[in-house]
């Protein structure tokens, strides 16, 4: 399933990657929190923002707030830079705290900055009582490193998620979601979206990934990635958004909603009955609000492994157009290639 793929393809998967991010971000967060979904108020609401019925520019989130400071990071540093990342998130929450960050994480970034991060790590790792977070904002912020470590061993990338990952997110399934979602979006940047794509063989090697991960005692992930399995096994592709959110889940926990970005990405694949669309990055996009709970941050997540998958020619520019930073977005992801490809050619 993965092949060799040009410069200039693999440049539009990562423009692809960065923008499927944004445009889930932005066009997920009205619905955030909503149990239930109304699949004709969000046809209705794709739609019109398809046929440029609608003018409206749609701000971002939090998540793309941190997504863009790991990229920044990683454009400016070439590496991981735990002190730098905590730094910049700290800056941008301060100069931004309207964006819908979290009361944990704020209080995070408060002790960052009283302690001088001096131990950029410690503030994360007390978090819940000395549990850490098992939050989604770790799996959220992630797609950039993805990126920039297309070409890293597994294991090179899963230290540089988890030193991303701790500085707010200290508990297993916090920085173990993200690895999760790494891999995803690092497993469809190498697919080439023209050739016959086999959703059981990704999803088996995700699982097989996982489970070198993940504790046999406590394996969220690879128990959400058999059941993914088992929905195509048993041919049941049809199954609802509503019972997807039962199955997976869609709340603001790690492992309820990174696997269900997945799903997701996979689901956009195959048309709807209920919403007519042609365009699978679109229908990734619906499934993953659809599905109701954490929306910004579930279709932020689809968005980047589809749009790592199908490039940036596949997303309609109409969507592009109603997100806030988008040009800013689109520049990064290009200075994010170039740096990745320093010493590759």
């Amino acid at each position: 399933m993965t092949s060799l793929i040009s410069n200039s393809g693999l440049l539009s998967k990562f423009r692809g990657c960065m923008m499927g991010s944004l445009i889930g971000d932005c066009l997920g967060a009205p619905f955030e929190f909503e149990s239930r979904v109304s699949k004709r108020i969000l046809g209705n609401y794709l739609s019109n923002l398809l046929t440029g019925g609608s003018i409206q520019i749609f701000p971002y989130t939090d998540d793309t707030c941190m997504t863009l400071s790991v990229a920044s990071s990683l454009v400016e540093n070439k590496k991981v830079d735990p002190k730098d990342l905590a730094r910049r998130f700290v800056d941008e929450f301060f100069s931004q705290p309207k964006r819908g960050y979290g009361m944990n994480v704020i209080n995070v970034f408060h002790a960052l900055k009283d302690t001088h991060f001096e131990d950029v790590f410690l503030p994360g790792k007390m978090q819940f009582n000395g549990s850490g977070s098992y939050g989604n904002g770790a799996a959220m912020r992630i797609a950039p490193i993805a990126l920039f470590g297309h070409n890293k061993t597994d294991e090179s990338l899963q230290s540089d998620v988890e030193e991303c990952s701790r500085i707010t997110h200290n508990h297993p399934n916090g920085y173990n979601g993200a690895i999760l979602q790494c891999l995803a979006v690092k497993a469809a940047l190498k697919c080439d979206s023209s050739k016959e794509f086999d959703p059981v063989d990704f999803i088996c090697q995700l699982e097989k990934k996982m489970e070198t991960i993940e504790m046999k005692d406590n394996s969220p992930y690879c128990e959400s990635l058999k059941k993914i399995k088992e929905i195509y096994l048993q041919n049941q592709q049809d199954i609802s958004s509503e019972e997807i959110a039962e199955y997976l889940g869609h709340d603001v926990s790690a492992h309820k909603s990174v696997p269900t970005a997945i799903y997701s990405f996979l689901r956009g694949m195959k048309p709807f009955s209920e919403y007519e669309c042609l365009n699978p990055f679109v229908r990734t996009i619906y499934f993953a609000i659809s599905v109701g709970g954490d929306t910004d941050t579930i279709a932020s997540m689809a968005g980047s492994i589809a749009g790592a998958y199908y490039g940036i020619d596949a997303i309609p520019t109409e969507l592009q157009e109603r997100c806030e930073f988008k040009n800013e977005v689109d520049n990064l992801a290009y200075k994010l290639f170039d740096v990745s490809q320093e010493g590759t050619s």
